[in-house]
């Protein structure tokens, strides 16, 4: 009887605790059509944000929700908790709508686009990176990297390291653009 009571006592709380880590909305605005930002939260899973790509699910402050996709707003952006920064995503409305993600911003915007991929019978998330040039983005390739960064990158000691790369680590790109290129130091 008394083990009774523990689960059912335990899964008073358990069960509940479940359903709303699966929330998962974070502090986070839109930008919508017309330029107006609109806050509230972003539904998001940091850890895996590829349904982000797709479309956005905001809640504003009198909490009713909406779903966005991306040729409804021009960007949303939220705040991640445990990495303790901003994530914007972009609109890019060309062939087909959809979001990317702003993976560095100084001293050059890379963005990153995820999608689901197969190889060998096995789905996968993949990752593609784009460069901003103007208007136009230009996606960049692990064995072209170092050349498509040249005319953005001065220091050789950025671009020996950027030569070391044998596919793009956005995290140890980003490291290194940070530790070099700080906006404080310029």
């Amino acid at each position: 009887m008394k083990k009774r009571f523990l689960v059912y006592l335990s899964s008073i709380f358990i069960i509940p605790s479940f359903f709303w880590a699966q929330l998962n909305f974070y502090e986070g605005y839109i930008v919508t059509i017309n330029g107006d930002t609109l806050r509230g939260e972003i539904k998001a899973n940091p850890k895996k944000e590829l349904s982000l790509f797709a479309k956005v699910m905001f809640r504003d402050k009198d909490g009713s929700t909406k779903t966005y996709k991306a040729d409804k707003i021009k960007a949303f952006s939220y705040f991640n908790i445990e990495k303790k920064k901003w994530h914007q995503f972009i609109s890019i409305t060309d062939d087909e709508p959809k979001f990317y993600k702003v993976a560095i911003s100084y001293p050059f915007k890379i963005f990153e686009y995820q999608f689901e991929d197969m190889k060998m019978g096995e789905f996968f998330t993949a990752k593609e990176y784009y460069l901003q040039k103007g208007e136009k983005f230009v996606e960049l390739k692990s064995k072209k990297l170092k050349k498509q960064l040249t005319e953005y990158i001065d220091n050789p000691d950025v671009l020996s390291e950027i030569e070391k790369m044998e596919e793009i680590d956005i995290d140890k790109l980003s490291v290194l653009l940070e530790k070099h290129y700080s906006k404080s130091s310029s």
